[in-house]
């Protein structure tokens, strides 16, 4: 209930921009004590900043457009998906990200395959129409057009009711650290979720995305049962993969 009330009450200021503390307790119908921990959770995500008497939004760091990124390293982008689908088998039920590399998956995919496809992703919705033997479990949410999906708090709990055996996850950037990034609190509770409901977790990541940065972190390379790369992936990041456990698999790109 407490998860809940903070998403709904993160939401509720990123609309407004700028809110008191006591709006915030009147529209929550909960105490100020409980406003102020809920206020500082939020702060310490990143996605809010405490001012004279309320709360505002942390402005999201700007990513480019959809179709702008698709454009961008597009035959490491193929040759990762297709890396994945070697992995995906018969009758496995999948969480697919949204993202310019998981949206490939459902071209390359062979078409006797029986799967079961959860996502928010429009463009691997479109394409699962051609497949008749994906059934395909569309989130529910609203257009965002910079990732080209659908999302809004609503997702969170209708996500929540499902378990998947893989799921194919998507990064804004992959940090040195191993930390992978997100550029918006939804997308942070989106994705953070899909790994907690997973029991492989795969990261599909070109080399751009290398020691690139976000706004919050949604896990790390450990959290990840394997790291699917093209060739320019760094000395640095194989021996990351070796320390924290994660499979690594380097594509070559076509």
């Amino acid at each position: 209930m407490r998860d809940n009330r903070r998403k709904e009450i993160a939401a509720y200021i990123a609309r407004r921009q700028s809110v008191t503390m006591k709006e915030l307790c009147e529209t929550f119908h909960v105490s100020m004590n409980t406003i102020r921990a809920d206020v500082a959770f939020l702060e310490a995500a990143g996605t809010v900043e405490k001012v004279y008497g309320g709360v505002r939004a942390i402005m999201q760091q700007e990513i480019p457009l959809f179709t702008q990124r698709a454009q961008l390293h597009t035959d490491a982008k193929l040759s990762i998906a297709r890396g994945a689908v070697e992995l995906i088998e018969d009758g496995d039920t999948l969480f697919v990200d949204a993202g310019t590399t998981t949206m490939h998956l459902l071209d390359l995919l062979p078409p006797e395959k029986h799967l079961t496809v959860v996502t928010g992703n429009l463009y691997i919705i479109s394409q699962a129409y051609k497949k008749p033997n994906i059934d395909v479990i569309v989130l529910p949410g609203s257009l965002n057009r910079r990732t080209n999906s659908v999302s809004d708090v609503s997702t969170l709990e209708f996500l929540g009711r499902y378990h998947f055996i893989k799921a194919l996850m998507a990064t804004t950037g992959l940090s040195t650290n191993g930390k992978l990034n997100v550029s918006s609190y939804l997308d942070y509770e989106i994705k953070r979720l899909a790994v907690q409901q997973s029991e492989q977790r795969f990261l599909l990541c070109d080399s751009g995305k290398f020691d690139a940065t976000g706004l919050m972190s949604y896990a790390s390379l450990a959290d990840m049962t394997c790291l699917i790369t093209d060739s320019s992936c760094p000395p640095e990041l194989r021996a990351l993969c070796q320390r924290s456990g994660t499979e690594l698999r380097i594509v070559n790109v076509k």
